[in-house]
């Protein structure tokens, strides 16, 4: 079963939807393959980051802490700890590179959960290029390799592409999943729906 996953990882609701999905994986017996795509939430966001209460303030003006409120309960809910006082908005153009990047080695899903971290636990700026290469040699691949990897053009144009082909699908919120390529599943439903999706096309597909 393929199942494609479009995310940032400075979404909050992406965040809360994958930690969903990759929970109810667990003890899924059905053969899966996961393709991550990029999608900037806010393509604007600027390098180095800005302190996150201050972007939405800009963004969404009086409902900002009410927003902020709400998605910090929500994840609680799931066990996450958001920490918006420390939270740091940036671009997260490199960020999706350095995730392609790890694709190679099998461990761009591990990348994105550890930037997620990064983001809304431990306030780092997940634009600064410094930040990725470390959070990737933490999990065992090749710092100086991403770093000049992010330091060079390469994977520029393939990330500007992805980003036209969401468009294309009509992707237009993260996250989304797309289960066989056919069934699209927006937002972060609950890992009880996941699991019931999985078990039903796994059901479909006769696997």
């Amino acid at each position: 079963m393929r199942i494609d996953i479009w995310s940032d990882v400075v979404c909050p609701w992406c965040y809360i939807g994958v930690t969903r999905f990759e929970r109810a994986l667990e003890g899924f017996e059905g053969e899966v393959e996961i393709r991550l795509h990029p999608f900037q939430l806010d393509p604007e966001a600027p390098i180095p980051g800005v302190p996150a209460r201050e972007r939405y303030a800009a963004k969404f003006g009086d409902e900002a802490e009410a927003i902020l409120a709400r998605v910090t309960a929500a994840a609680a809910e799931d066990g996450l700890h958001f920490d918006f006082d420390r939270a740091l908005t940036a671009n997260t153009f490199d960020a999706h590179r350095a995730i392609a990047f790890a694709r190679r080695s099998g461990k761009d899903r591990e990348l994105e959960q550890s930037l997620f971290r990064a983001y809304f636990e431990e306030g780092l700026d997940v634009s600064d290029r410094a930040v990725l290469a470390d959070r990737a040699a933490t999990l065992g691949i090749e710092r100086d390799g991403l770093a000049a990897y992010l330091e060079s053009d390469d994977g520029v144009d393939d990330l500007r592409r992805a980003f036209g082909e969401a468009f294309d699908r009509g992707i237009t919120a993260v996250p989304t999943f797309v289960f066989e390529d056919e069934f699209a599943v927006p937002g972060a439903v609950d890992t009880a729906t996941f699991r019931r999706i999985l078990e039903q096309m796994r059901a479909m597909s006769g696997g």
